[in-house]
């Protein structure tokens, strides 16, 4: 607690404020210093978004908790630093009164990926980092992808596109293309909130239903960004205000122990799931979409038509297609029959068999109709198309 004859310290503060957590991670700070400690703080708003400005280091601080990159000489200071991250090369070989604080990513990916694992069945996951490989995007990134590997057999992805800035047309086109090549349903996890805000951006681009055939989650619990979103944004958050208490606490302790010379990093790990309309469980009509799509996948060769897809899961044939469109957009049989068509070009440009053959072993019945739906959907005959394919 405060005594009345403590000195007054000055601590300068650096925190990026355009976000939640930035913000969150000021009142903590402020919450620790007006009951443990005798501060004046001067807050440094940051206004730069790509460090190749470092604020100057001032001599009259008594100490120092940053989120963002100091001048160099921060590197051979003896002023108390916090650093509210990971370990930055600015800092040098620096170890005197100089310590870590940061969330525990790692578990923050592990978190996420057992939370979409909740929800249900999925057939794939996928996990969205920062086009440029900031040390939380990499470890949440790990962190997804070892809890995934370790307890699922589904198909676990991740988003690569760099050279790319975050949320630009050229990433948003690139994101919507790696989506919509994710099974379904599937879960994404983002690496922070505005980054899952661009998922669901190319999902929509891609007319991918949220949260039907892919739930989305992000990290922060910005408010602001998670109300924004249609729909609304499922996100993990951080303990941000302990972060704070805990990076404040950190510095008390410093500034007690000027001559330490062994920096250290301690870890907040304080997290919680609020949940909002992007993540949800696994309905039962998904399920039975999902058991159809997989039956036309290994029988649309064999013939068989939408009857025998609703025979096989024992519903009625228009409980089995008005499931089946909610979730793929598509009737069973356009479903069927997009795989067949796409198998008959196929084998109608790497091989000589006859054209009737090929139709037949594609599941088509009946050549003739076969021949004018070709026609109908492609504007030229099978024949016409297997010498335009071949010049």
């Amino acid at each position: 607690m405060k005594r009345a004859n403590d000195r007054i310290n000055k601590i300068w503060v650096y925190l990026r404020l355009s976000y939640a957590s930035g913000r969150d991670i000021l009142y903590g700070i402020s919450r620790y210093a007006r009951a443990n400690a005798h501060w004046n703080i001067r807050l440094l708003p940051f206004s730069g978004e790509d460090g190749r400005h470092p604020f100057p280091l001032p001599e009259e601080a008594d100490g120092i908790i940053s989120s963002e990159p100091l001048a160099a000489d921060a590197a051979t200071s003896s002023i108390p630093l916090v650093v509210i991250g990971t370990r930055e090369k600015w800092l040098g070989r620096r170890m005197k009164s100089l310590a870590f604080v940061r969330n525990d990513d790692a578990a923050i990916g592990r978190f996420g990926a057992e939370f979409l694992k909740s929800l249900g069945k999925f057939r794939s996951f996928g996990f969205v980092p920062t086009n440029v490989p900031y040390y939380c995007s990499i470890l949440r990134n790990e962190g997804f992808l070892a809890e995934l590997g370790r307890t699922t057999a589904a198909d676990v992805r991740q988003y690569v596109a760099r050279g790319m800035e975050d949320g630009s047309v050229d990433d948003i086109a690139s994101l919507g293309e790696w989506l919509a090549d994710l099974p379904k349903p599937t879960a994404v996890m983002a690496v922070h909130d505005l980054r899952a805000t661009h998922v669901l951006e190319a999902a929509n681009m891609m007319k991918i239903k949220v949260p039907d055939q892919m739930a989305v989650i992000g990290v922060d619990n910005d408010e602001l960004l998670c109300d924004f979103t249609s729909p609304q944004l499922t996100s993990i958050y951080p303990d941000h205000v302990k972060e704070g208490e805990l990076a404040a606490a950190t510095l008390q302790s410093l500034l007690k122990k000027r001559n330490s010379r062994h920096a250290r990093t301690f870890r907040s790990n304080s997290k919680s799931i609020v949940e909002r309309e992007s993540a949800r469980h696994i309905s039962p009509a998904t399920h039975l979409a999902e058991a159809a799509m997989s039956f036309v996948r290994h029988n649309a060769l064999k013939g068989i038509s939408s009857a025998d897809v609703a025979r096989h899961l024992h519903v009625s044939r228009r409980l089995c297609d008005l499931r089946f469109k909610e979730c793929h957009g598509e009737t069973v049989l356009e479903a069927i029959l997009k795989i067949r068509f796409a198998e008959l070009k196929r084998r109608l440009v790497s091989s000589n068999t006859s054209i009737g053959k090929i139709a037949a072993a594609c599941g088509f019945t009946c050549q003739s109709h076969a021949k004018r739906m070709f026609k109908r959907r492609f504007g030229m005959t099978m024949r016409e198309w297997r010498t335009a394919q071949s010049k």
